[in-house]
Formats: structure tokens, sequence, C-alpha cells
């Protein structure tokens, strides 16, 4: 070995030798507990973290607070605690939660140097109970909550389960989830699924950028995605569903329980419907051909890519149109 190359490998060596210390992260946890009056609502505004809401049977509001920050310097973790003080606020019988960087807008961005930032915010509070939340950063999730609701983020999903009354939930970042959620139920995201399980009132779903599937749900349903495809399942009441980038799966009950209208610009449209169900029908395709299991009376004259007339005699309104694909109606076994 020459001279050279000897160096070289005695300051890789110690290189190697020189201890690499970490520290740990700075943490801050958070217990308390509020009385909750009657006709209470929980308001909670963060600029980072997750907010789950549960319930309980007793008059209380309890709130638990987990962050744990890790950065360079311990002294930077401090910082950004301090900067974004845990806050409680009473206005009559509301509770205000709040935990964002004084003077800041909506959204937060990264430090330089920043390893990890976990912010966790569980609150639990009485069944009948009305709740606004809002994070910049984390996911939102409720059950149980009787009263109404509504739920903003900007970077997380969405879940809601067994909540009645009026929900409105918002994500920019995520996919929603729904399960026998009562009442008068909108949800959008713009970057996610959306998927509803059981369920009664009335239900609006928008994306613009995942499939939409809504299943077992006691009354109308309108939903639209530009990115995905629609799978819809007993639903009890008119279903509107559009979308531009997907195919529609339907299968519907008889009675049919009212008016149908589905549209797609990038897939087909298949519906299975009992043999007895009654409705009448108009499918039509651009780019493909319609076919129907069912017996229908059509008086038009006969169209691969188009089909009209009572279905069993006739009832609610089907309407299916597709630019880019072929239409099914099939018949249950």
């Amino acid at each position: 070995m020459n001279r050279t190359a000897s160096r070289l490998a005695v300051l890789m060596a110690g290189l190697c030798l020189v201890p690499v210390f970490s520290r740990a992260a700075t943490e801050e946890n958070l217990k308390t507990n509020f009385t909750a009056l009657p006709g209470g609502k929980l308001m909670i505004d963060v600029d980072s973290g997750a907010i789950e809401v549960r319930t309980h049977a007793v008059q209380e509001i309890q709130v638990d607070v987990h962050r744990r920050i890790s950065m360079r310097t311990e002294a930077k973790e401090q910082q950004w605690l301090a900067d974004r003080p845990v806050t409680f606020s009473r206005d009559g019988n509301t509770l205000k939660i709040r935990a964002r960087k004084s003077g800041a807008t909506a959204g937060w961005n990264w430090s330089i140097g920043t390893q990890s930032i976990e912010c966790r915010f569980v609150v639990t509070v009485p069944v009948e109970f009305a709740a606004d939340l809002a994070t910049s950063g984390g996911s939102i999730a409720v059950k149980g909550l009787h009263g109404a609701l509504k739920a903003n983020t900007s970077g997380g999903g969405l879940r809601f389960e067994d909540t009645q009354g009026e929900l409105h939930g918002d994500t920019s970042g995520g996919g929603i989830q729904l399960k026998n959620c009562d009442g008068t139920l909108r949800v959008d995201t713009s970057g996610g699924g959306i998927k509803s399980e059981g369920g009664r009132g009335t239900l609006h779903a928008d994306t613009s950028g995942g499939s939409i599937e809504v299943r077992q749900f006691a009354g109308p349903a309108t939903v639209h995605t530009s990115g995905g495809g629609i799978r819809l399942e007993g639903v009890a009441g008119e279903v509107r569903g559009e979308t531009s980038g997907g195919s529609i799966h339907a299968v519907v009950s008889a009675p049919v329980p009212g008016a149908i209208h589905l549209s797609t610009s990038g897939g087909g449209i298949e519906v299975k419907a009992p043999k007895s169900a009654a409705f009448d029908l108009s499918a039509g395709t651009s780019a493909g051909h319609v076919t129907c299991d069912l017996p229908i009376e059509s008086k038009d004259k006969p169209h691969r890519s188009h089909l009209s007339g009572p279905v069993n005699g006739g009832g609610p309104k089907v309407s299916l149109e597709t630019s880019a694909g072929s239409i099914h109606i099939l018949a249950l076994d």
C-alpha cells in the first residue's frame, strides 16, 4: 500500500470511530377537564395535528393533548411549542381550543431542520353536542356525536361514524369515510376517495381525485367525481351520480325508490336490478352499445347505442349516459 492510500485508510478508520449522538425529542402532554353545559359546542382550531372527538354519557369535556417535536436543537423545539401554545376559552356553553402560531394564516410550513412533528388532540364530549373542528395539517375523526358537525382539514383524511345531525366535512388532501351517519351530509375532498356505508338522510359527496362508493344509504344521494369510478348499492332514494373519469356500477332495489341519473365521460355503466323492477329507461352512449336484460317496450327504432322505454310497465325515470363506454342493464338473480 502506498503512503497516500495508507493515510486515507487511517483517516477513514478514524471517521468510523467517531460516535454519533442522538437526543430525545421534546414532548408535551396535557390533560384537563371542563364541565359541559347543555346545548354545548366544541371548537378546535390548530395549525398542525390530528383531531379526534369521542363521546360519553357524562356531562364533562375531557381533553387529552399530545405533542412531540423533533428538530435539530432543543431550543428550536421549545420555540415551536411556545409559538403555538394550547389555549382554552369559554364563551357561554362553547369551549374553544386553539393551538395556532400567533398571526399565522391557515396552513404552516416545516422549519428547516425539522425531523418530525406529531400532534394529537383527543376530546371526549357528551353525546348531545355540536362541534366545529379545523386543522391545517392532520386527520379528523368523530364518533357518536349527535349535533351539528363541521370538520375542515388542509392535509388529512376525514372519518365519521354513528353521528346524527347536519354534517359538513371538507379536506384538501385525503379520503373521506362515513359509517352509519344520519342527517344532512355534505362531504368534499380535492384529493381522495369517498366511502359511505349505512346511514340515512341526504348525502352530497364530491371529490376531484378519487372514487366514490355508497352502500345501504336510506335517502337521496348526489355524488360527483372528476377522477374515479362510482359504485352505488342499496340507496333508498333519488340518485344522481356523475364522473368525468371512470365507470359506474349500481345495484337498484325493487320497487325503484326514486329517479336515477347516472352519467360518465370516461367509462361504461352497469346497472343491476331485480327482474320485477319497473322504471322508465333512457340510455345512450357515444362510443359503445346498450343492452337490457329486463323486459322493455321500446317504441324507438332499434339502435345499438340508444335504448328507451318503459321497463315492466314503467315507473321512476332511469337516465344513463356515457361518452366512452357501453351501458348494460342486468337482471339480478
